[in-house]
């Protein structure tokens, strides 16, 4: 499973593009993304849901690992583009209260540059 790391405004920004399934399959992959762009002292994350229709509570774990890392250091995890269905998981496990969403990845990416 291949999780796509980019970067934006001016390498502040680290986009991660998550695939159709986030599950226990690859969450640790995605685990490991998101160390390696904290070590890099990267801690504005945008997670890119727009491609993903599945998500399970291992892929939700890994969506909220470095969470007070970052928020410690400035920064935070953001979620652009949910789906559907990766809304609906995210309401029930009130996880859209925790992370900030965005209907697409450019008002993600600019909602750092803003706050």
């Amino acid at each position: 499973m291949a999780f796509n790391v980019s970067y934006a405004l001016d390498g502040t920004v680290a986009v991660i593009e998550i695939p159709e399934r986030l599950d226990a399959g690859c969450s640790n992959e995605l685990k490991e993304k998101i160390n390696a762009v904290v070590n890099e002292s990267i801690y504005n994350i945008v997670i890119d849901l727009s491609k993903t229709n599945f998500i399970d509570s291992s892929g939700l774990g890994a969506l909220v690992s470095k969470i007070s890392v970052c928020k410690a250091n400035g920064g935070d995890i953001k979620l652009a583009s949910p789906g559907k269905r990766v809304f609906e998981i995210l309401q029930i496990t009130h996880l859209d209260k925790v992370l900030n969403y965005y209907h697409d990845l450019e008002e993600a990416v600019n909602s750092f540059e803003s706050g």
